[in-house]
């Protein structure tokens, strides 16, 4: 069975800002309807295609801004749905890219890919790296790019899809693979990965590369338009011929290119690559042109299992810093010298990645979903790939919430019997009760894995974060148990006070946020009037507000959230290889309930 398709790209050449979008779109049709007659089977439009390139313009007018934008179904919006028309009775798939306006009024850079046969769009995505800046440039006649002012990143990340109907789909290789990416994402070797690791075979990319911005570039600004649009072109090529070759894939790029208003120049360039690296086909011109070839996916599989078998040759455990560290972060000097004299900093040493997934249990002992959701959304932020956190809400009959200590009691024997068999699964627990929580003792006893509390975990922190801590409580109930709590830690020395909000556990969901939030925010200014220099949430439910105590309190006090903090205290702990000792009061009771013949539990 054949794998071979022919595929095109229908580059567009200049697009004035005054030109009316009725005539853009005919460009469009024509150029289609050019590419179904050398039998093409798929079709890739550039990005932005139905407009000009809009963004190397400030519009200050929003009117003016959200012309350019398409709203609602881009396959049969009045401005667009002639292509897709046109694609439905050609029967030739397309994807093409454009400036989107959502319903509720967020802007993305987008394209989508456009299934002829049953009319239906397979897969959008949204442009995720955006070049530029969000304020023009102070010289006007600089080329500007301001989609950072214009547009969201995008929030579909990189899937691939599989589209029917282009090839034979066969047992071991099932229909094509396709991945889209939109202009500068192309720059960036993650966007190619994300999309190789899901085993593309052809990737989209429509863009809109200027051909002179040395603002934009940080080149100088005497340099040659020639050379710069050379360069550009050099530039495009390079990656899209080398991250097709590293990921084993063919690639389709579109340029929308010429000069716009016979004044601003954008590269051409469209090429088709095969997955060796070499370019199959490119265009000719800077005007509007069909670029076609047929590609046998059959090609990509050499890569894919020799010199790109990913499973095979790709060492993950020293991938972290790819994800955990944005922006660079550079060895400290080997020889800095300060008044004649060495800093001290002689070397430095770094541990492997880590290979192996820490697993966490966060247990919530009362039976109230929403605080669990809470914590887990918490701490996902602040999370390192190597560790995962799972949420555990405790089954009834455990009480909604723990205000006491019969609360206490019966939300840990609920707790204890559902965690213990389940326990093996786990590196550590995490128990979400802001207290001295009977679960506590019990896992301690019970199990080899470290068990924290999120109170002493806070408690912790605020101690090596200033030298006198606060808690912002509940109710006065919940003041008393504090108080037993911080002096059975030993640390109510450094303790400025807890103060009550006189809100219930579930009042903290129930009432109105606003409420919630300013006696929370009184609550944390009074304890810094107390002396307090750290604050800390003393209740699990309370993970989400921390932000707005921050605020309120000023930057100068931290303000420590006992989920995020335990959490990371354990991951450090599971890190040292560490285990709970069990020479002492953690020695499991277990062997002499079961000489009782008392292991009913």
């Amino acid at each position: 069975m054949t794998r071979t398709i022919r595929l095109a790209a229908a580059q567009v050449g200049a697009v004035n800002l005054v030109d009316a979008r009725a005539k853009t779109l005919d460009r469009l049709v024509r150029l289609l309807e050019d590419a179904a007659s050398k039998g093409a089977q798929a079709v890739l439009f550039p990005e932005c295609a139905f407009t000009t390139f809009f963004p190397r313009h400030f519009i200050a007018d929003a009117a003016e801004l959200e012309a350019f934008f398409e709203h609602g179904d881009i396959t049969t919006a009045d401005n667009t749905r002639a292509l897709f028309d046109k694609a439905k009775e050609l029967g030739v798939d397309i994807s093409v890219g454009f400036a989107e306006a959502t319903e509720s009024g967020e802007h993305y850079n987008t394209c989508v890919y456009y299934h002829a046969k049953t009319g239906s769009l397979l897969s959008k995505y949204r442009k995720v790296h955006l070049p530029g800046d969000y304020e023009p440039y102070p010289d006007a006649e600089a080329t500007n790019q301001l989609e950072k002012r214009y547009f969201k990143p995008g929030d579909y990340g990189f899937d691939a899809f599989r589209v029917p109907d282009l090839a034979d789909a066969t047992r071991e290789r099932g229909e094509p693979i396709f991945g889209m990416m939109i202009c500068n994402d192309r720059r960036w070797a993650e966007a190619w990965r994300l999309l190789g690791l899901q085993g593309v075979e052809v990737v989209f990319c429509g863009y809109n590369t200027t051909g002179y911005a040395p603002h934009l570039w940080g080149t100088n600004l005497q340099q040659d338009p020639q050379e710069a649009a050379a360069n550009a072109l050099f530039h495009h090529k390079l990656v899209m011929q080398a991250h097709s070759y590293t990921n084993a894939c063919f690639s389709v790029s579109a340029a929308r290119c010429g000069w716009d208003d016979g004044k601003w120049n954008l590269i051409a360039g469209s090429t088709i690559v095969g997955p060796d690296g070499k370019i199959m086909a490119e265009s000719q011109t800077d005007g509007d042109e069909i670029v076609i070839a047929d590609c046998d996916l059959d090609m990509c599989r050499s890569g894919k299992t020799r010199t790109f078998d990913f499973a095979r040759h790709r060492r993950v455990e020293h991938y972290s810093r790819l994800i955990s560290q944005p922006g660079v972060v550079e060895p400290p000097h080997l020889s800095s010298m300060t008044n004649g004299h060495s800093n001290g900093v002689s070397r430095s040493v770094a541990g492997p990645a880590f290979t192996k997934t820490t697993r966490i249990l966060l247990c919530n002992p009362n039976a109230t979903e929403f605080m669990t959701e809470a914590c887990l959304e918490m701490v996902q932020p602040t999370l390192p790939p190597d560790v995962v956190v799972y949420g555990f809400t405790a089954p009834k009959p455990a009480p909604s919430a723990v205000e006491g200590n019969f609360d206490n009691i019966m939300s840990a024997a609920a707790a204890a019997r559902a965690i213990v068999p389940i326990a093996h699964q786990y590196d550590a627990f995490l128990v979400a009760c802001y207290s001295d929580h009977a679960l506590i003792r019990m896992l301690r006893e019970e199990l080899s894995q470290p068990v924290i509390g999120i109170m002493e975990a806070s408690l912790i922190a605020a101690r090596t974060l200033g030298s006198r801590f606060g808690i912002i409580a509940t109710a006065d109930r919940s003041v008393y148990m504090q108080q037993d709590a911080v002096r059975h830690y030993g640390m109510d020395a450094f303790c400025a006070g807890i103060r009550s909000c006189k809100l219930g556990v579930l009042e903290l969901e129930s009432k109105p946020e606003k409420e919630v939030l300013a006696t929370m925010s009184a609550v944390g200014k009074q304890l810094v009037e107390d002396g307090a220099d750290v604050l800390t949430l003393g209740c699990a439910g309370m993970s989400n507000m921390k932000a707005a105590v921050e605020k309120a309190v000023g930057e100068d006090v931290q303000v420590v959230d006992g989920v995020v903090a335990g959490v990371h205290h354990l991951a450090g702990l599971c890190r040292m290889g560490t285990k709970t000792a069990k020479r002492g009061a953690w020695a499991s009771s277990k062997t002499g309930r079961e000489r009782r013949r008392q292991d009913w539990y």
